[in-house]
C-alpha cells in the first residue's frame, strides 16, 4: 500500500511539474518576417522589433494628399486620437486605398462616423482592442475593420510590440 501511495504521489508531482513548465510567463511571439513595409505615422514612431518596417512621421495636413500612395498603411498614435476624430478627417479614412490604424483606441467609430466626439471612453481598457484598423473595400465600398488586443490584456512593451507584428501581417494581407 505504501508503494502505491508513493507511486501516486510521484506521478502527481511529475504531472504538476509538466503542467507548470508548459505555462511559460514569456510566450514565443512570431515576428513579421515578410516584405518591406512603409508606414506613415501621425505622432511618435512606435518601438518595434522588425527591421524591414520603416516609419515616416507625417502631419494631419498630409492625410488628404496623394502622397499616401507611397505607404502601406497609416498609424495614428494615442496622443493624436482626439484630433484624428475631428469630422473633417472621416472621409480621408473612409476613402483611402490603404488601411488606417488608431493606436490605443478600442473602436473605430469616433474616427469613421462624423460628429462622434472622441473622449476617454473610447480609449483602450483591458478586455478591449488596443488598436483598431479600418479600410474601405474598393470593390464593394464596404468598411473593413479589425481590432488588435494585447496578450493577457496586459499593457507591456513586449506585448505592444507583438501586437504591432500582427498589424504588419494584416497590412501585408490587405495590400495584396
Amino acid at each position: 500500500m505504501k508503494g502505491i501511495k508513493a507511486t501516486s504521489l510521484c506521478f502527481l508531482f511529475i504531472s504538476l511539474f509538466v503542467v507548470l513548465s508548459a505555462c511559460s510567463p514569456n510566450p514565443d511571439f512570431e515576428l513579421y518576417e515578410e516584405k518591406d513595409l512603409r508606414i506613415a505615422v501621425v505622432g511618435e514612431t512606435p518601438k518595434i522589433k522588425e527591421e524591414q518596417v520603416r516609419f515616416s512621421e507625417i502631419s494631419f495636413e498630409e492625410l488628404t494628399s496623394k502622397d499616401l500612395d507611397s505607404y502601406n498603411a497609416v498609424f495614428i498614435m494615442k496622443e493624436n486620437l482626439s484630433q484624428a476624430a475631428e469630422s473633417q478627417y472621416a472621409d480621408d479614412y473612409l476613402n483611402s486605398a490603404i488601411p488606417f490604424f488608431f493606436i490605443s483606441a478600442k473602436n473605430h467609430i469616433p474616427f469613421t462616423v462624423k460628429d462622434t466626439e472622441y473622449n476617454e471612453s473610447w480609449e483602450w481598457t483591458p478586455g478591449n482592442s488596443y488598436a483598431v484598423g479600418v479600410l474601405n473595400h474598393q470593390e464593394d465600398g464596404s468598411l473593413k475593420y479589425w481590432g488588435f488586443g494585447l496578450y493577457n490584456d496586459e499593457k507591456t512593451e513586449e506585448y505592444i510590440k507583438e501586437m504591432y507584428s500582427r498589424i504588419f501581417k494584416k497590412v501585408e494581407e490587405v495590400g495584396m
